[in-house]
């Protein structure tokens, strides 16, 4: 009898979230991206909150949605609320089972990703954990009770043990931290999309971490920005929430228009969220930008294409934002204002960098001015995009799926 050595498989895998795919966010895009990059090379079960989302995303023919009901939703943040129960576990397990699963990939840190972790473990399935922010803040007048509350209501949902390590200056912050660091720790490997983050992440005690970039589904009809007639057209896209700086971003704008003119520069935002009715008033008081409301995320590509180059204005939230996955797969340069971030914008960025309100109009009017930069930036995209392509996320992710406990090779026996 002999060892035969096949080649290396591609497992099939579960991603989990305890995100409704049509909650506006980085999160919920960026686990609709990559189910629909791993659907290319493997079979994929999809277990989240029912939405049209995810019924959408399950008309693929390598892909199962397990829609998972919860108990309910947090009003005005539309957060989904499930405990892990014995019931949710065994619905998982069973579909686990049923689909032949060798890895869960969890996204989320609350009820549903622990109750897929603890059905992985009681049928020997290794699991990988993505940190979508490990940057949680909130208010000052929130942090004595998040610090009071956010350990006892995560142990409630998760069962799981909080570390009540000390991750950040604040301790409402810290207690946020820490429901990460507990799902991190629960996993057999951590993915980091940025550098940035996984120098938190080992720095808070989690050893197996790997950087994968997000991924964005290509964009064959993207075409570079090789002059600029008329204005300079801006676009913000994102959750109209503090974190994102969405009303200094208005501001600034407003100024820079006001300072260049309307035929130089134009100013496009896309989202929606819990700042979007002080966003209408301050519009209302001085125009200039142009709010929209949400759109489809499949319409962004359309409005990255007639832009000239989009703006990502938070500073120290987050991780890897989809928005510089999807601006550069536009060939779209990306005005961007947090040092830390750096996957893709040291080749196509445009820097402001700290830039406060001031600073922001000033160099969105040197833009308008002076375009070369933004024309640079998208020359370069076609470059920096590779990083968040399909292709490089199912190589590199698979790799980290090894790493967890999926073996590289299948022995079988012959003669």
């Amino acid at each position: 009898m002999s060892i035969l050595v096949s080649s290396p498989t591609t497992p099939r895998v579960a991603v989990v979230s305890d995100y409704t795919l049509v909650t506006l966010g980085g999160a919920e895009t960026a686990f609709t991206q990559q189910a629909g990059a791993l659907a290319a090379v493997t079979d994929v079960l999809a277990i989240c909150p029912d939405s049209a989302a995810l019924s959408a995303l399950a008309t693929h023919p390598r892909i199962t949605a397990v829609p998972v009901p919860v108990a309910f939703t947090v009003p005005a943040l539309g957060f989904p609320v499930a405990r892990h129960t014995p019931q949710l576990r065994g619905v998982i397990r069973a579909a686990l089972a049923r689909a032949g699963t060798d890895v869960v990939h969890v996204h989320s840190e609350f009820g549903i990703a622990a109750a897929a972790i603890a059905a992985a473990r009681e049928l020997g399935i290794p699991v990988v954990h993505t940190v979508h922010t490990f940057f949680w803040q909130a208010g000052v007048a929130m942090q004595p009770l998040l610090a009071m509350g956010a350990p006892a209501f995560h142990h409630a949902v998760t069962g799981l043990p909080h570390p009540a390590r000390r991750l950040a200056e604040r301790s409402g912050d810290s207690a946020l931290r820490n429901i990460t660091l507990a799902t991190g720790l629960a996993a057999d490997r951590v993915i980091s999309p940025s550098a940035h983050q996984a120098q938190r992440l080992r720095a808070a005690g989690l050893t197996h971490v790997d950087v994968v970039p997000n991924s964005v589904a290509g964009n064959p009809a993207a075409q570079p920005v090789t002059r600029i007639d008329g204005p300079l057209r801006v676009l913000w896209s994102g959750r109209f929430a503090p974190e994102k700086r969405i009303l200094p971003f208005l501001r600034a704008a407003s100024t820079a228009i006001e300072r260049v003119g309307p035929e130089r520069l134009q100013v496009d935002v896309l989202g929606a969220g819990v700042q979007f009715a002080a966003a209408e008033r301050l519009v209302a008081q001085r125009p200039g930008p142009r709010l929209h409301g949400r759109v489809p995320n499949a319409d962004v590509p359309a409005w990255l294409a007639r832009s000239h180059m989009s703006a990502l204005t938070s500073v120290g939230w987050d991780n890897q934002p989809m928005t510089v996955a999807e601006s550069l797969m536009a060939l779209r340069g990306v005005l961007w204002c947090d040092p830390a971030l750096t996957e893709g914008l040291t080749l196509a960025g445009i820097p402001a960098l700290r830039a406060s309100e001031e600073e922001l109009a000033a160099r969105l009017v040197q833009l308008a001015l002076d375009p070369a930069p933004v024309i640079a930036a998208s020359a370069a995209a076609a470059q920096a995009r590779q990083l968040f392509s399909a292709e490089e996320f199912t190589r590199s992710i698979v790799q980290s799926y090894h790493r967890a406990g999926f073996p590289d090779l299948v022995l079988t026996s012959g003669r």
